[in-house]
């Protein structure tokens, strides 16, 4: 029996109560700002309702940090709604995350640190790799061929902002008790989000592609792709489904990073049989709102993540199970089948197309827009060039013009338009390194559900790389917070293993 120590329940207690009403107090903050946006029609009232809310979350970080932390994660599952509701002028509630919830807790964190209560660590990222990007995105942000300066300003964001929060992450997480929280949490915040999309998904099916558009109001079209309707081969057609996000890219980022959490959380923390039902059928419906999302790349990113989680957890197990791991993949096909005859597409068209896309995509939108982009800048044009947020600064005709007037969507051709072929090595050895490491870290977990959660993690941060070669997913939300936190909670499973006794360790099954 391993000690408890002596000190009250009610002491053990306090410290729960004080973050679940800090974090409560985050949300209400952010509720009051977007509220106040939404207004709109008295510039004085916004300006309050601003004032107030940013003073709420700056106190309530300040007091405690974790419990603003947490409170940005229960808010992105519904942070489109603040957004959807005040469009088209969305500035405000664009930035109402970062302002009511990200600065707060660094602000917070910060304040620990000077007060010398938390002792810095540099486990979860390699701290130099981390500085000499910091200092060459900060470089090229002066570079003259920007059309001006608030451009390479909302670069910088775009690059710097989240990173920090590898650091948060790794401290959010005290004990085990805390990580089993944590992914409850985010898996328990995931409900609503996903049953919307589903339930959109079914009137899309079902013909009624109207009632799904009529509660964005004018923000459908955006919401929704231009109301795309991708029509496959075998005769399916895909709708963008947006839930409660302010775009159907971000609810398919978001429910792919759910398929993570939710895993994590069922074989990861401990539980009833009941509560393990409960959790896998909660893994079962986020995979399958994934695939029902519109995008065709969750048919292949979903099997990706499962496949790398799958392995990975395999290794450093203490015996390696075919038959386990093979019954785990029965309930994602599944799912899959069920999904593809939902869409109205047949196998044979569906893995056709899935062909034709992903071979697309490899030679055009990367290979080919990389060789374009070395042609245009060995060094870089400038932070911000490429960057979709940057249209907030800048016509796209004056950002895209040195490069032939187009967006060019793959992150890796991104990073050599913005920071050049300097800029491409220092990433890609950033990303080396930190998967490198993780796996270094990962082989060396022994408990079983601490490896499954660290083989969820290591999986998603893995998956997240490979397909930035398309897309740049890693700038967008939700992806630019769950990264940066995901990679510094992988470390901290590690430390978590180390201290957990040997005689604790057992092997499920």
């Amino acid at each position: 029996m391993r000690a408890t120590g002596s000190a009250p329940a009610g002491a053990a207690a306090r410290p729960a109560r004080r973050t679940a009403f800090l974090a409560a107090a985050a949300l209400c903050a952010a509720g009051g700002l977007a509220l106040g946006a939404a207004s709109g029609r008295l510039v004085v009232g916004v300006g309050v309702a601003g004032c107030v809310a940013m003073t709420a979350a700056v106190l309530g970080g300040l007091v405690s940090w974790r419990a603003s932390l947490l409170a940005l994660l229960a808010y992105l599952p519904v942070s489109g709604i603040a957004i959807l509701a005040t469009y088209p002028h969305t500035g405000p509630t664009v930035l109402l995350k970062d302002f009511v919830f990200v600065i707060p807790a660094y602000l917070g964190f910060g304040m620990e640190l000077l007060r010398g209560r938390i002792r810095l660590s540099l486990d979860p990222l390699p701290v130099a790799l981390v500085t000499m990007l910091g200092v060459l995105v900060v470089a090229e942000a002066l570079n003259p061929a920007l059309p001006n300066r608030f451009v390479g300003a909302i670069g910088i964001k775009i690059w710097l902002f989240y990173i920090p929060l590898s650091f948060l992450g790794y401290h959010l997480v005290r004990e085990r008790r805390d990580l089993t929280r944590l992914l409850a949490l985010m898996s328990v915040s995931a409900l609503v989000p996903v049953l919307i999309g589903v339930v959109e998904a079914g009137l899309f099916r079902a013909g009624h592609a109207g009632t799904v558009y009529r509660p964005y109001g004018d923000a459908a079209a955006v919401a929704t792709g231009l109301f795309t309707e991708l029509h496959l081969p075998s005769g399916g057609v895909l709708h963008r489904v947006p839930s409660t996000f302010s775009s159907w890219t971000q609810y398919y980022a978001f429910v792919l990073s759910m398929v993570t959490v939710t895993y994590a959380w069922w074989r990861g923390t401990p539980g009833s049989r009941r509560a393990a039902l409960t959790r896998a059928a909660l893994w079962l419906l986020v995979m399958a709102a994934t695939f029902l999302s519109g995008a065709r790349v969750a048919f292949i990113a979903v099997p990706a993540v499962i496949v790398a989680t799958l392995a990975l957890e395999q290794v450093g197990a203490r015996a390696f199970s075919v038959r386990i791991a093979s019954a785990r993949l029965l309930a994602p096909v599944a799912v899959l089948v069920a999904a593809g005859l939902a869409l109205g597409v047949t196998a044979g068209g569906l893995v056709a197309e899935l062909f034709w896309k992903a071979k697309l995509e490899l030679t055009q939108t990367f290979l080919h827009r990389f060789e374009q982009a070395t042609h245009v800048t060995w060094l870089g044009l400038g932070t911000g060039i490429d960057t979709i947020a940057s249209r907030y600064a800048a016509a796209p005709e004056q950002l895209f013009s040195a490069f032939g007037g187009i967006w060019y969507e793959s992150w890796f051709v991104k990073v050599v338009l913005e920071l050049g072929v300097p800029g491409f090595v220092l990433v890609v050895s950033l990303f080396a390194v930190m998967l490198g490491r993780g796996l270094g870290r990962h082989r060396r977990v022994r408990d079983p559900q601490l490896r499954t959660i660290s083989a969820a993690l290591l999986a998603f941060l893995f998956v997240n790389v490979l397909f930035a070669v398309s897309k740049p997913y890693i700038d967008n939300d939700p992806i630019n917070v769950y990264f940066w936190l995901f990679a510094g909670l992988l470390a901290k499973v590690a430390v978590l293993d180390a201290a957990t006794p040997a005689a604790d360790l057992e092997d499920p099954g």
